[in-house]
């Protein structure tokens, strides 16, 4: 009788550790899956940040390609009479350049785009003496948005 009821008592039994065991190696692969997940998404991220690296310092480059041959312009045409006139006969051969009169000189104007939603912008005053002056060197957004015309909500009228 005494060998039965050892047998009985004899601790916990398998099924509870076999649950037990399920149940942590269920939770190792969920943990396992969420984190490759997590270094797929970073990874993603870190693709487009790149490309978009790449696509800005590329438009920043011709945007100072193009600094560089209005400068080259202005410097041809340092101490000339008839400086803002010429400036803008020049500058216009350069695609996307607008020009625009200063009492001692010229503002060009242009953008190049860094993708289809952004561009670097550049303003830069050029005088009659050689030199320029950036006024605004900045990315800006291409999309123009339209003002919300609003809920169409009924006011209490008939």
């Amino acid at each position: 009788m005494n060998g039965r009821k050892q047998q009985k008592n004899a601790g916990i039994g398998v099924g509870y550790i076999t649950v037990m065991i399920i149940f942590a190696i269920l939770c190792l692969t969920v943990f396992a899956v969420l984190s490759f997940r997590a270094a797929g998404s970073n990874d993603a991220l870190n693709d487009r940040a790149g490309n978009y690296l790449k696509n800005y310092y590329a438009a920043d480059m011709s945007a100072k390609e193009i600094l560089s041959r209005l400068d080259e312009i202005a410097f041809e045409l340092k101490g000339s009479a008839f400086f803002a006139e010429s400036f803008e006969e020049e500058a216009k051969t350069i695609e996307g350049v607008s020009v625009k009169s200063l009492p001692n000189g010229c503002t060009a104007e242009y953008s190049v785009g860094i993708n289809d939603r952004q561009s670097i912008f550049a303003s830069v005053a050029f005088f009659e003496n050689g030199e320029f002056k950036i006024n605004e060197w900045k990315s800006i957004t291409n999309d123009t948005f339209e003002d919300d015309p609003g809920l169409n909500v009924w006011d209490g009228t008939f």
